[in-house]
Parts: C-alpha cells; sequence; structure tokens
C-alpha cells in the first residue's frame, strides 16, 4: 500500500548504481551515468529499481568496507548520490545487502575469508562472521546522506532492505538478521533473500512465518509462469507479499515474455524487476555490457525494440496507466569532431537525433545533414558530404512519440 493506494510496479535490476566493474577493474559510475540510467528507467515507467552495489560492497579497494572493520567514506558517496538521484525521478530502491555469488562486489565469502575460514557456509553460522555482518549492516543503515542529510534507515526513497541476494540461508539466520536489521529500522520494508529460481522448490517457504519479512520474491531465468503463480500463492496464503526480483527479459526460452508479463499484471504479485539496465556512456552511445540481459533504451536490435516497448507498457499497466507521451529530460551533448566523425553524449529517452551544419559560423545559418537518421547505436556518426574548412555542428534529439529536445551545444570543428 501507498497511503491506501495498493502500490504495485515494475522496473528494472541496476545493480552497478553504487560501483560499476570495467575493463579496468571497479570504477565508481559517474552522475552522469546514474542519472541517465534512472532518467530511463522513469520513462519506461519504473518507480521500483532494485541495485546490489548500494548495499553489498565489501571486499574491493573502492568498496564501503574495503577490508575487515575499515570502511570508505568516498563508496558511500557514490552510494548517496543515487539514492538522492533515486528520488528526484520519483524511484524507490530495494537494496539486498550481501550476495550469494563471487561476484566484484563482493558477498558472503568476502566475511568468511576475512576471518580465515574456508567454507564460506559458515557465514550462516559462525557467531564472529554473524557479528561482522551486522556490523556492515549498521554502517549501512546508520549512514547519513551527504546530499540530503537523511539516514538510510529513514530515508523514504528506499523502499525496502533485502537480506541478500540469491541466497540458501537457514531460516535461523534469516530469523537472527531480520530481526537485527527491524531492531535498527522500524521505517522501511525488509525482502527475505532466499528465494525461488525457475520451477525448483522455492527455499522461501520456512521463513514465512517470521514476522520481520514483508516480502518473499522469485528469480526467474527463463521466465517460468507456472512457478511464479505457485510462488504467488505461497506468499499470499501467508498474508505476505511476493515480488518476482529478477527475471531474464531476453529470451526465448521458458514461457515468452507476452505471456509472463500479462501474467504478472494479474496475479496478486506487487511487482517485477527485469535483469538489467545499462545507460548512455559519457562520450558517445551506451555502455557496453557482454550480456545477454543486457538493455539499452530504446533498443539495440529490432527484437530489442519490441521487448522493450512491452515491458514500458507493462510497467504502466502495474501502475494502472496507460504510456504518457515521452518527453526528453535533457539535450544530447556534442563531446568531439574528429574529421567528419561526430561524437555526442545521448540523452535519456531518444530514439533518433537531428544533425545540423553551419559554415559561416556558430549563429549559422543552420542546415539539416541528418533529418532524424542517427541513433546512439550508430555514433560516431559520419558527415560524408562535410566540406573542407571550418564547419559547427549541433544535435538535438526525438523521442518514440515525437517529442524534440533543444539543441545541444554547438561545436566548432576546424
Amino acid at each position: 500500500m501507498l497511503g491506501n493506494t495498493p502500490f504495485r510496479f515494475s522496473g528494472p535490476n541496476i545493480y552497478w548504481l553504487g560501483m560499476q566493474e570495467t575493463d579496468n577493474g571497479n570504477a565508481y559510475p559517474s552522475h552522469f551515468r546514474v542519472d541517465d540510467a534512472l532518467a530511463t528507467a522513469a520513462i519506461m515507467g519504473a518507480t521500483v529499481v532494485r541495485s546490489h552495489t548500494l548495499g553489498i560492497s565489501v571486499g574491493c579497494t573502492l568498496c564501503v568496507e574495503p577490508r575487515l572493520g575499515v570502511f570508505n567514506s568516498l563508496a558511500l558517496q557514490s552510494s548517496d548520490y543515487a539514492i538522492e538521484c533515486a528520488r528526484t525521478h520519483h524511484i524507490r530502491l530495494i537494496i539486498p545487502l550481501v550476495d550469494n555469488w563471487h561476484y566484484y562486489h563482493g558477498g558472503k565469502h568476502t566475511f568468511t575469508t576475512w576471518r580465515g575460514l574456508s567454507n564460506e557456509k559458515l557465514f550462516y553460522s559462525d557467531p564472529q562472521v554473524i557479528g561482522d555482518f551486522e556490523a556492515y549492516i549498521s554502517v549501512i543503515l546508520n549512514h547519513v546522506n551527504r546530499y540530503n542529510g537523511i539516514a538510510y534507515k529513514d530515508d523514504p526513497t528506499i523502499l525496502a532492505w533485502e537480506t541478500g541476494n540469491e541466497l540458501a540461508a537457514p531460516s535461523s539466520w534469516v530469523q537472527k538478521i531480520a530481526t537485527y536489521i527491524k531492531g535498527l529500522d522500524t521505517h522501511h520494508l525488509l525482502v527475505d533473500g532466499n528465494y525461488e529460481q525457475a520451477s525448483e522448490t522455492a527455499n522461501f517457504l520456512s521463513d514465512l512465518h517470521i514476522n520481520e519479512l514483508d516480502i518473499y520474491c522469485g528469480h526467474y531465468y527463463p521466465p517460468t509462469i507456472a512457478a511464479f503463480q505457485t510462488q504467488v500463492s505461497q506468499a499470499q496464503a501467508a498474508n505476505k507479499v511476493f515480488i518476482a526480483g529478477e527475471y531474464d527479459w531476453n529470451t526465448n526460452d521458458g514461457d515468452a515474455l507476452s505471456r509472463f508479463l500479462p501474467a504478472v499484471e494479474n496475479s496478486a504479485a506487487a511487482g517485477d524487476l527485469y535483469w538489467s539496465l545499462f545507460p548512455h556512456d559519457d562520450s558517445y552511445g551506451f555502455v557496453p555490457h557482454n550480456e545477454h540481459y543486457t538493455l539499452h533504451y530504446p533498443g539495440d536490435t529490432p527484437q530489442m525494440r519490441t521487448r522493450v516497448a512491452s515491458l514500458t507498457v507493462h510497467a504502466y499497466a502495474m501502475r494502472g496507466l496507460p504510456v504518457p507521451a515521452m518527453l526528453l529530460p535533457a539535450p544530447p551533448i556534442i563531446t568531439s569532431v574528429s574529421g567528419k566523425h561526430i561524437e555526442w553524449r545521448g540523452t535519456a529517452g531518444a530514439s533518433t537525433y537531428t544533425v545540423e551544419r553551419a559554415l559561416a559560423g556558430a549563429t549559422g545559418p543552420w542546415a539539416v545533414v541528418c533529418e532524424r537518421c542517427a541513433t546512439d547505436n550508430n555514433t560516431p556518426w559520419t558527415d560524408r558530404s562535410r566540406p573542407p574548412g571550418p564547419v559547427w555542428y549541433r544535435v538535438k534529439g526525438y523521442s518514440l512519440s515525437g517529442a524534440v529536445s533543444a539543441y545541444s551545444n554547438v561545436y566548432p570543428a576546424g
């Protein structure tokens, strides 16, 4: 419920908002990338985003806790910006607190390694390790955001904490951690990090009695309607909320997306979150990510565009709304011109771009050399008719519904 109104949502996982992996190691994402991704999510109808690295960040130099008991204020500042940016886009966040897997942001194995334990399953039972994890949780929840002065445990932008990502934790551990979190934070919902994967037996069933837990989840690789409906019913029977915390939006296996999304809409589930959204790059094009699940708006291929359109319609349908006309929040920015090649930083919501050229100076007159013929997938764009001598360029973007952005900066090229 949001006030007296049932709250339903669809949105993306944007796992890298606090820290991203790059070819050269980890890095904090630029403010532009964070803003662009969240603006894109909002354009697609999202009101909730799930983000691992706002809560899972241990064991690396740029992590929140790089070494046991040592905390990194710069990492927390990166999270601060993402949380405040989400607020400006009217997006709420679900934040997992530990990972089951060995990924760049650390996980449960990090805590056991710190204590010299080779069996990472001891994360769930070793008293010292559990104490270390609780101390980490306390730092996260009690941290005060530098941008708004609000402690995370009091910030309404955060919808829910999640005990972890894709855990297989004993119910005793879930009870202990859930009690600890709710003892620190009485304002937020709590998601059980034990989850159901496709058609396997749900490992959250033994947790349904835990009063401190509010939400249960499943992850669907591939989308599996029968399993989803079973788990919704299991949570509903316990008077608990259920969400699809992750699913593969880009597969031809399992149940088709065109069937899975209506099944979610017609169920008692509160929401769903696809995996995963990536933004425009800082210079031109999109941030590349060599993974089957990578989504760029409005789509790199005709098939992706069709599926992105379906996800957008679905997100608004979960809110009981039609898809509105898309408005562009910002103009593109030309970042470089080299010979006939023009690079610009794209803008959230843009589908195509028009390129204009002037020969006399920065104030024109302007001639259109590309009428909505460029996209973020074919930048750097080549002006094959560029004459010799100095020229000036400007660019504007168009949404799928034809809304036009303001012009970019004027870029001189000698």
